[in-house]
């Protein structure tokens, strides 16, 4: 009797399980989709913001504006500057874009420019959490070295 009783409630727990699975992917699929509403409204907005770039005499565009304006993977900030978009999607499918300026900004010579006290800081850092053969000390790998130079680095400034 009591097999049945335990086959039985191993049944219901896969049950649980798989209507739980789809409460979540339906959850998740409504979430990408947009309402057809909201997609029309979006064009026409997109299309009245068009139309007032075009129609205005001041606005003169050039070559490179216009690769940037044609590039899907370019996209202005509020604060004026150009990005490129980096498409990752989180795990509750959020389809807002992350930027990275990175890719479009040029680095300042300052940025390039070696940390003469950073390298010394590994270097001290490697030799406090590596053995004479090269490998890890007990209890330290690269994140621990990469921190405790950051440390040292703190203190020499």
């Amino acid at each position: 009797m009591s097999e049945y009783i335990r086959e039985d409630q191993e049944r219901r727990a896969r049950e649980d399980q798989r209507r739980k699975d789809r409460t979540y992917d339906d959850h998740d699929n409504r979430a990408r989709e947009t309402p057809p509403r909201d997609q029309d409204r979006d064009e026409r907005e997109s299309l009245s913001r068009l139309a007032d770039v075009v129609n205005d005499p001041s606005i003169a565009i050039d070559t490179a504006m216009m690769k940037s304006i044609n590039d899907p993977e370019q996209v202005m900030l509020p604060s004026g500057e150009v990005a490129k978009v980096t498409r990752r999607m989180s795990r509750r499918g959020s389809s807002f874009p992350s930027f990275r300026r990175d890719l479009i900004l040029p680095r300042t010579n300052k940025k390039r420019k070696k940390n003469p006290k950073l390298a010394l800081a590994m270097k001290q850092a490697n030799a406090r959490g590596r053995k004479k053969n090269g490998g890890f000390k007990k209890g330290y790998d690269q994140a621990r070295i990469a921190k405790l130079a950051q440390r040292l680095l703190k203190k020499m400034k």
